[in-house]
């Protein structure tokens, strides 16, 4: 993972920071040919990644380097395209010399994503507490559906199995910057726990007299349920903002009955 979203190039005020993106076709040698054509033409690389995954046949090769002012880009970018692995070559000056370690736009699950910071997500949440009646069965409601939502969007997309579910869970709770998990959970008796380190909503929220983390709960409640087929609850028993160490989710099977389409309408209390 990459350490910082938004960094700034600081090294030479008086160059230019310049933004390659190139489109290829992912073959043994892609990656080294594009890099050594940028060694040849000395530009240096300040920050660059590749991505094969959405696509094994093709890939995407970011770069950001210096260059003196003055220098003409448009012929590298041209001799850049005549390279038979490149497919397409877009470039373009950074003006605030800012380096962007993401793609624009942003994808998560499939799905177009934006960033926030933890304390607008916190916000939001107080703001429903003080002025939407119910406003936890509503944020249980957004977890639930979040949940089982993203637990059919890795279905599709990997081999996920009750063997491996809760480490793809573990997987994506990083990826989001969640918070770290780790679990302990009979699958037979659905019963369990699930804790959560780095919380990004306890560790904003500050002090509490009660367990904040219900989004968390309910995102895991759906995410499990969907994955078994079987309908569990999840409450927080402990919780870093009520001076706990980690926070802490316990899972227990819901009443007979029902089902987590029930849960999702509000008709499971």
């Amino acid at each position: 993972m990459v350490r910082d979203l938004y960094m700034f190039s600081k090294v030479n005020e008086e160059a230019d920071v310049v933004w390659f993106k190139l489109a290829y076709e992912n073959t043994l040698h892609s990656e080294a040919d594009i890099t050594s054509f940028f060694a040849e033409k000395e530009l240096d690389i300040r920050f660059a990644y590749l991505d094969s995954s959405e696509e094994p046949t093709k890939g995407k090769y970011v770069m950001f380097t210096e260059v003196e002012k003055g220098r003409d880009i448009s012929s590298i970018a041209e001799e850049l395209e005549k390279i038979d692995v490149v497919r397409t070559v877009k470039w373009g000056y950074s003006k605030n010399r800012a380096i962007q370690s993401v793609d624009f736009p942003l994808q998560l699950l499939g799905r177009r994503a934006v960033i926030i910071r933890a304390k607008t997500f916190v916000d939001i949440m107080n703001i429903m507490n003080e002025h939407v009646p119910q406003s936890e069965g509503l944020m249980t409601i957004i977890g639930l559906k979040n949940g089982s939502g993203a637990a059919r969007y890795m279905h599709e997309i990997t081999d996920m199995n009750d063997d491996n579910f809760l480490d793809f869970l573990g997987e994506l709770f990083m990826a989001a910057g969640w918070g770290k998990i780790e679990y302990d959970i009979n699958i037979s008796e659905l019963t369990g726990t699930v804790l959560v380190e780095n919380s990004f909503i306890a560790e904003e929220f500050g002090e509490s007299e009660t367990p904040v983390c219900v989004y968390l709960s309910s995102f895991l409640a759906g995410y499990i349920s969907e994955c078994l087929k079987k309908t569990v609850q999840v409450r927080e028993s402990r919780c870093k903002s009520m001076g706990d160490g980690v926070c802490e989710h316990v899972i227990s099977p819901a009443p007979a009955g029902v089902k987590i389409e029930h849960v999702l309408r509000g008709e499971l209390h």
